[in-house]
């Protein structure tokens, strides 16, 4: 592969993961959004005070966070990939 179409994969694989980040703020806050609002709902019209509005709070939270740490394994992953390849590109 050339250098320019290699720097210009380069900057594609960024601006991937650039809007991939942009996303980052959702896959946290809606989680708990959603699950503080069906736990909310739920308690309405139950009557149960607020047990399903912590429950599913703490819920959202745990997926919330779960999906930030996914997304940075994901990122640590793909960087690992890309310097394996660009040093068997070197070697060769």
């Amino acid at each position: 592969m050339t250098k320019n179409k290699r720097e210009r994969a380069s900057w594609g694989a960024l601006w991937r993961e650039a809007l991939r980040a942009t996303t980052l703020g959702w896959d946290l806050v809606l989680p708990i959004f959603i699950g503080t609002l069906v736990g909310y709902f739920l308690d309405q019209w139950l009557g149960t005070g607020h047990i399903f509005t912590m429950g599913l709070l703490v819920l959202g939270i745990g997926v919330g966070y779960y999906n930030v740490v996914r997304f940075i394994r994901q990122l640590n992953e793909r960087d690992r990939e890309r310097k394996a390849r660009e040093q068997s590109e070197a070697e060769e």
